[in-house]
């Protein structure tokens, strides 16, 4: 399949009194998409993450990166360090540190407030699926 033409922005995402930070990535034209969350790595919704939900835009799916952080550390992103072609030292540990303090049904409810935003939006199909691993199944999890 060739890329086509996404928009991107940065959103947030409802859940209780919560506001995730996410950044969304979908098809330019008009349309009903599958959609697909992207986990974010240690680092944070940073520019890998936003140009993997880029890449899975640009093949025809609405695709969302949750900031998983929201709690711990809103905003938090490291990228490569060009110098060293790596993560510094630095960024690993700190990252690693707010991995480690995430709590899962935390994470579930950011997940699950996710699919909810998903299901609002005009391009996204209206027939998510948040489990099952059957061939119709209309969300992925990266």
């Amino acid at each position: 399949m060739s890329q086509i033409e996404i928009k991107t922005t940065h959103v947030r995402v409802p859940n209780q009194d919560l506001q995730i930070e996410a950044y969304l990535a979908q098809p330019a034209r008009e349309g009903k998409f599958a959609a697909v969350i992207v986990f974010q790595e240690i680092f944070g919704v940073n520019s890998n993450i936003r140009e993997i939900t880029e890449l899975i835009a640009q093949q025809g799916y609405v695709a969302i990166a949750p900031a998983m952080y929201q709690r711990i550390a809103p905003g938090f992103t490291r990228d490569f360090s060009p110098e060293h072609l790596a993560f510094s030292p630095e960024a690993y540990q700190l990252g690693l540190q707010y991995y480690q303090q995430v709590k899962y049904a935390e994470i579930f409810s950011d997940i699950q407030a996710a699919i909810a935003y998903l299901k609002t939006l005009p391009s996204a199909n209206r027939y998510l699926e948040d489990k099952g691993d059957d061939c119709d199944r209309e969300l992925l999890v990266v």
